[in-house]
């Protein structure tokens, strides 16, 4: 993202956020949220986050999470002021680039609060992290204003985070914003080499053995020319043998939006499977960034179906409860 704001005084009757906004109608009132709405406000969206993250790389890198936040609150509590009114720094930076932005988009006052609003849940969907800048220094990893040295340490520590967490470092990439959507979300790595599920015709090929990871790769293959319906089915027979197709499956619906779909699998097997560990996991992990609260009580769900299981070893179930505690008291 390249945003060139701030370069000019903004003065006179200019300098009043509100001479900007245009005024409400029914229709635009009738919004809620601008969740599945994000690409029409993009811009302003966008503006505001960059004023945060280039404020902290280049004014002051000392600021929290939590100053961001209160910016954004006295923003949306007094748009109607002038732009003296607004502490010097983060708030009038957000401010000026705001008006920038809606001299050639304008949108109206209520548009503008969605905005702030949905910037204050990005920002919230972070607190579970170990960081008091977790949101501050992901936006300005994003939006590329970090050096290559400091962009190779965030990596780093997302990566370490992920571990802590007992996921595995395609997570990661996911928390960074990359890799491929079919492998976001493949998330405890230990667990293949202790299960034994194995379905006739998968995994053999012209009657030689495939290593573990020529099976996954196959097994994706042909899982992912499935129709949906077909790979619905499938996991409805298979699920627990093919925990990562079941991630796999879920990962590509969120993708897409198609969470009712997510719910109805969920829902189906979760009646025919007593403790399917992994489906809470990809659960939790699904809606981590979005509801938060959700997340953490399908991770609690997974502590719970942690002890009754038999064919994980004690260490392994150590490692794991320790990492859904801690993700449990990082999401709060």
């Amino acid at each position: 993202m390249n945003y060139k704001t701030g370069d000019r005084s903004v003065q006179g009757g200019e300098s009043l956020l509100f001479r900007h906004l245009i005024p409400d109608t029914p229709e635009v009132k009738r919004i809620k949220s601008l969740q599945g709405r994000e690409y029409e406000y993009a811009e302003h969206i966008g503006i505001v986050e960059y004023s945060i993250a280039r404020h902290f790389c280049e004014a002051d890198r000392k600021i929290k999470d939590r100053d961001a936040v209160s910016a954004l609150k006295n923003i949306r509590k007094n748009f109607n002021k002038e732009i003296a009114f607004f502490k010097p720094g983060l708030e009038r930076e957000i401010v000026k680039n705001l008006i920038e932005v809606l001299e050639e988009k304008p949108i109206t006052q209520h548009e503008l609060k969605l905005v702030i609003d949905y910037v204050l849940d990005v920002i919230e969907n972070r607190a579970w992290m170990e960081d008091d800048q977790a949101y501050i220094k992901w936006a300005a990893y994003i939006m590329n204003l970090f050096t290559e040295e400091e962009s190779e340490e965030y990596e780093k520590s997302i990566k370490k985070l992920a571990a802590r967490l007992g996921l595995s470092g395609k997570h990661a990439d996911l928390m960074l914003m990359k890799g491929n959507e079919e492998d976001y979300f493949e998330f405890v790595e230990e667990y293949g080499e202790e299960s034994q599920g194995e379905e006739e015709g998968w995994g053999e090929e012209e009657g030689e053995e495939l290593d573990e990871e020529e099976l996954i790769a196959e097994m994706e293959s042909k899982f992912l020319s499935m129709e949906d319906s077909e790979k619905f089915d499938f996991l409805m027979e298979n699920g627990p043998d093919f925990y990562e197709l079941v991630g796999l499956y879920i990962s590509g619906l969120a993708e897409k939006g198609e969470f009712g779909r997510i719910q109805e699998l969920y829902s189906k097997l979760t009646e025919k499977y007593d403790d399917f560990l992994y489906l809470y996991v990809y659960m939790g992990a699904t809606y981590l960034e979005i509801d938060p609260a959700l997340a953490r009580s399908y991770f609690e769900l997974a502590l719970k179906a942690l002890d009754n299981l038999e064919d994980l070893s004690d260490s392994t179930k150590e490692r794991l409860r320790d990492n859904f505690l801690a993700l449990i008291e990082k999401i709060g």
